[in-house]
């Protein structure tokens, strides 16, 4: 069964969203609820979705009607309860036990990234030899900080189709995003402080989180519409982190995108609590079906948004070309590129100009979102026909990363373990959580041809997960 997505009937979405708000212990018990005509106004919905929407919680016994007086958390309901608090990051043993066994011949399921047939190999070939002929000797130089000019202005000024407002100089050139990322931590951290984080999480953010001494606060995310803001507010308010670090656009493992309300309440409360967003936007390129949706940092009026992005999810992910703008923390994050791994490889940054000033990614991500979006199809039907039942996929609102719930009594670690025997790599909830957590969790990767074999492996997969839950 899959968790309601953009494209499923409104009602059900909305009420996935409420449940999570309960779950989250945003509402107390007797609370009352946001009532059905505010709750249609925010949605952009009727009435009667509204309505709808409200009838299966109760329906559930989650929430209660009152005769003229609206709807209120149930004194029986048991999903409520206060938010977790911060806590140390401790996943990298089990990072560190499934990645050393990860191998280029496993069927890719597990790892984030599009099937290398899908990248246009030709257009970088060319990028790389034109690049080549104009760099000449000093291709094989250093590209010292902030980056190449020519692809830091390029950067801008696909960013500014989306609604940025920011130029080439406020860009630094990184090795990839995750570098961005570390870079951008330690520019508004130190070493024991709190940073709020999306549940579940990107493993990347875990290990650097861990790697940097910070500790992970957890807010509840919407499958379909992302970071929770009524907890984040609540959050911030008893723990008072140091940054909040956030994927609005596509996020990590969910798929989950704001809306862009969302998304400007989200940097209106963070600018009032004078607490930085770290927005981690490395696929956002894959989200509309024609113009992408601004980032957060379209909406930053203070520099308060530290925004994270690279090309390694769209175009080229052995290039590690990646970016940040800082905001006002440009000075730190930019102290921190040139005292670490300061010397970027000018050749490939000169090929990644050339790639965005010929209008040839904007032909390949539209080739590439079309791919993606038959990709989850198919893996999604097969997934939900040959799984055990009781199995939940969140089918993302863009990008190709597809969360499976598996039954409880499975456990997403011995399924990877079994997979690996069997030639497939899988990526195992544990690693999506600060103290490995979410026991019953898959990712799958669903940007791969859908070959014969391909569908034949994700059987294979649901016929392990099969034989797991009659042994348990």
């Amino acid at each position: 069964m899959s968790v309601p997505s953009q494209s499923s009937p409104h009602y059900r979405r909305i009420a996935a969203m409420l449940r999570l708000t309960l779950d989250s212990g945003a509402l107390r018990a007797g609370d009352r609820m946001i009532s059905a005509r505010k709750l249609a106004e925010r949605e952009h919905v009727s009435l009667p979705t509204a309505l709808e929407a409200l009838r299966c919680l109760e329906a559930e016994g989650l929430i209660v009607a009152r005769p003229r007086s609206g709807y209120f958390v149930s004194q029986v309901n048991t999903s409520s309860h206060p938010l977790p608090g911060p806590v140390p990051v401790t996943m990298s043993a089990v990072a560190r036990s499934l990645f050393s066994s990860a191998e280029a011949r496993l069927v890719p399921l597990g790892a984030a990234l599009p099937d290398p047939t899908w990248l246009p190999g030709d257009i970088l070939q060319r990028a790389l030899h034109a690049a080549s002929r104009r760099l000449a000797a000093h291709g094989q130089s250093y590209s010292l900080p902030p980056g190449r000019a020519d692809l830091r202005n390029k950067i801008a000024a696909h960013a500014a189709q989306w609604g940025a407002h920011f130029g080439a100089d406020d860009i630094v050139i990184t090795t990839g995003a995750t570098q961005a990322l570390r870079l951008a931590l330690r520019a508004v951290c130190q070493p024991g402080d709190v940073v709020a984080i999306e549940q579940p999480a990107y493993f990347g953010t875990l290990l650097l989180l861990e790697d940097l001494g910070l500790k992970a606060l957890q807010i509840p995310t919407d499958p379909a519409e992302g970071l929770l803001l009524a907890p984040l507010a609540d959050a911030i308010e008893r723990h008072r982190p140091a940054a909040v670090l956030a994927s609005p656009t596509v996020q990590n493992p969910l798929g989950a995108s704001m809306p862009v309300a969302r998304k400007k309440e989200l940097v209106a409360l963070i600018e009032s609590a004078g607490i930085p967003l770290i927005e981690d936007d490395v696929y956002g390129d894959l989200a509309g079906e024609g113009q992408r949706p601004p980032a957060c940092k379209a909406f930053d009026q203070s520099g308060s948004v530290l925004y994270c992005s690279s090309l390694s999810k769209t175009l080229a992910p052995g290039w590690r070309i990646g970016w940040i703008v800082a905001g006002r923390y440009h000075m730190q994050v930019l102290q921190a590129r040139m005292a670490g791994d300061w010397a970027g490889a000018p050749l490939l940054e000169a090929a990644a100009s050339e790639v965005l000033a010929s209008g040839d990614y904007e032909r390949h991500l539209r080739r590439l979102k079309s791919r993606v979006t038959q990709g989850v199809q198919v893996v999604t039907a097969r997934v939900e026909a040959s799984f055990p039942p009781g199995t939940r996929v969140t089918v993302p609102t863009a990008g190709f990363l597809l969360w499976v719930e598996l039954p409880q009594q499975i456990n997403a670690l011995e399924v990877h373990r079994c997979a690996l025997a069997l030639g497939i790599g899988v990526s195992p909830g544990p690693l999506f959580s600060p103290g490995a957590e979410l026991q019953n969790f898959l990712r799958l990767n669903c940007a791969n041809e859908p070959t014969p074999h391909l569908l034949n492996t994700v059987e294979q997969l649901g016929a392990l997960c099969h034989q797991l839950a009659r042994s348990e």
